[in-house]
């Protein structure tokens, strides 16, 4: 079956070295890709429109909650896109905006990061652009993955040893996720499986991260 797949560059193209923790998405989406053909560098073009809009807030809420923000002795994960951009790299599995073609030969954003491993096309694009970018990390790093479909591609490749790190899971901070976003925060209580999820991996998060400051700040 053909691959029914479609990029678009992000000018994303900046990845710092010296991050000790790496936030993951599926794709860049709509509101990522708005203002990123300026005449900006690389560098600024990622700080300015990774992760924009409505979800960074409660990106920023989650990461603090799980005090990713002690972690790198900061006051606020709200810094991570300012003064202290330098100490994250903030990244997608697939590091162009990825569509996925419709029946109808509508482009829907890309959103199951389960059919990564059942494309070649996608595929291609996650070894050499995740992971090539992975290579380039000089520390210990944190992955944090946003969401669970995110979480179970990183645990996969921490087993294979094709990244280096330690990989957490958060809620995905996409606005329409607000109830499970809360269940992550312990402001509401779960729902279903997919809440419980929440629960587990906001548990698992705060164990390590509180395991980890040892090493990374080191």
């Amino acid at each position: 079956m053909m691959d029914k797949y479609i990029f678009e560059p992000t000018g994303f193209d900046y990845v710092n070295p010296k991050a000790k923790v790496v936030i993951v998405g599926i794709t860049p989406g709509n509101s990522q890709l708005k203002g990123v053909r300026t005449s900006l560098s690389p560098r600024e073009v990622k700080r300015i429109n990774a992760f924009a809009g409505g979800m960074r807030r409660n990106l920023i809420n989650m990461l603090n909650h799980i005090s990713v923000n002690k972690l790198l002795d900061i006051d606020s994960c709200s810094s991570l896109w300012e003064e202290n951009f330098d100490k994250v790299d903030m990244t997608s599995l697939l590091i162009e905006a990825t569509y996925e073609l419709k029946k109808n030969g509508e482009k829907e954003m890309f959103k199951h990061p389960e059919k990564i491993s059942k494309s070649d096309k996608l595929t291609k694009m996650l070894e050499e652009g995740f992971l090539k970018n992975c290579a380039k990390y000089e520390n210990t790093v944190l992955y944090v993955a946003c969401g669970p479909g995110v979480y179970d591609v990183l645990k996969r490749l921490q087993a294979e040893k094709k990244i280096e790190g330690l990989v957490v899971g958060i809620a995905h901070p996409s606005g329409a996720n607000m109830g499970r976003i809360q269940c992550y925060l312990g402001k509401a209580e779960p729902k279903n499986q997919s809440y419980l999820w929440c629960i587990d991996r906001v548990n698992e998060a705060k164990e390590l991260v509180t395991k980890l400051s040892p090493i990374l700040m080191a």
